[in-house]
């Protein structure tokens, strides 16, 4: 346990089954996949439609995609392809047009615990201390405040904020105010530990490198699923085990990568030529996909 105490609810090794009430529920079909591993994310057939000045716009055409247990999944595309839509409606944030989205075995019809959710924006509580927003969850929870402690804590030392406990978000940098809002949504205990929405985009070059580096960290020890937004298809490559390559007008998946190749080692690149290559295919298509996306923009005027 990470916890003296044995009633904290955190442990190294998180295992997340399928209990006989989810089977009770008739949603048999998302229990595991072809190499036996546990679905985290199932999405089948989703499409989103919007009405826009009495017109019906399809944001995301037909989508499915699905994030194993303990994986790193990204989605990357270009600019209004849908991606932060279809991360919204995993989060329960938005509702689909047709289609299924489940999480674990349950279909998703709004938020829940079982997901947390970091952006790009700093979303963090202005008026409460580092320590006081990473145990907001807790508090709701009615957690005991030696249990808050001891989860806050370890979470304080994952993410090396433990001299800022009591400094306000006024007080951070940009990188370490993403700190929090990772570690408060990790306090939470969710199955899908994070749905990051281009949650580095706003910061420096060093700090985002920092921040990744990080994140994998946490996602090794905590065993967490995680499906990552971004627009860059070299971080994508760099964090993930797979990649969804979404096309714009209207969003689909062009593409699935298999990025687990043993590219990287302990951050460093040990396989430039197979990292080079993917990464310039895949630069091009997004090139081509963003050229489209401001032809289209033009003829609209």
């Amino acid at each position: 346990m990470l916890c003296a105490n044995e009633s904290c609810i955190i442990s190294l090794d998180r295992r997340w089954t399928v209990n006989d009430e989810d089977k009770a529920e008739g949603n048999q079909q998302i229990v595991e996949n072809l190499d036996n591993k546990e679905i985290a994310i199932d999405i089948r057939h989703l499409t989103k439609t919007y009405k826009v000045k009495k017109k019906v716009v399809k944001a995301i055409d037909d989508i499915s995609l699905h994030a194993n247990a303990h994986e790193f999944v990204s989605i990357v595309g270009p600019s209004g392809c849908g991606k932060s839509t279809l991360l919204k409606i995993l989060a329960g944030l938005e509702s689909l047009t047709t289609g299924e989205a489940w999480v674990f075995n349950k279909k998703i019809d709004g938020p829940g615990a079982d997901r947390g959710m970091v952006f790009q924006t700093y979303t963090l509580f202005p008026w409460l201390t580092v320590r006081k927003n990473i145990e907001f969850g807790l508090r709701l929870k009615k957690y005991s405040k030696k249990k808050c402690k001891e989860i806050v804590d370890y979470f304080l030392e994952m993410v090396s904020l433990e001299k800022f406990a009591n400094a306000y978000p006024k007080e951070l940098s940009g990188g370490m105010k993403q700190r929090v809002a990772i570690a408060r949504a990790l306090a939470n205990n969710p199955k899908v530990f994070l749905l990051m929405d281009e949650p580095f985009g706003a910061l420096d070059a060093q700090t985002r490198s920092d921040m990744q580096q990080l994140l994998l960290e946490i996602w090794k020890k905590e065993k967490t699923t995680i499906v990552f937004i971004t627009h860059d298809i070299e971080e994508a490559i760099f964090l993930s085990q797979r990649v969804y390559v979404m096309k714009a007008h209207p969003g689909k998946i062009a593409e699935e990568l298999n990025t687990d190749l043993g590219m990287f080692e302990k951050g460093e690149l040990v396989k430039p030529t197979d990292f080079f290559q993917m990464k310039k295919k895949n630069t091009s298509f997004l090139c081509s996909e963003n050229n489209k996306i401001l032809l289209l923009k033009t003829n609209d005027h």
